[in-house]
């Protein structure tokens, strides 16, 4: 969570940085991750396609050491 703070006085700062003080449970932070999954898109999923790999590397991105396959 991130509070907005925009406040007069110090018991608002304080009302405020107060919703810091309840931490999200493992269950909550994972579903929190899989609603705000994004695709992609474009163009990481034309790069990551096999025949333009091939273009990009010359044939030789499987040589490459520690690439993502």
């Amino acid at each position: 969570m991130i509070p907005i703070v925009g406040v007069r006085t110090n018991e608002q700062v304080r009302d405020n940085l107060a919703c810091l003080d309840h931490p999200l449970s493992a269950e909550h932070l994972a579903k929190l991750d899989e609603i705000s999954r994004i695709e992609p898109g474009f163009p990481h999923d034309f790069l990551a396609k096999d025949y333009i790999r091939d273009l990009v590397y010359a044939g030789t991105y499987d040589l490459i050491d520690n690439h993502r396959a």
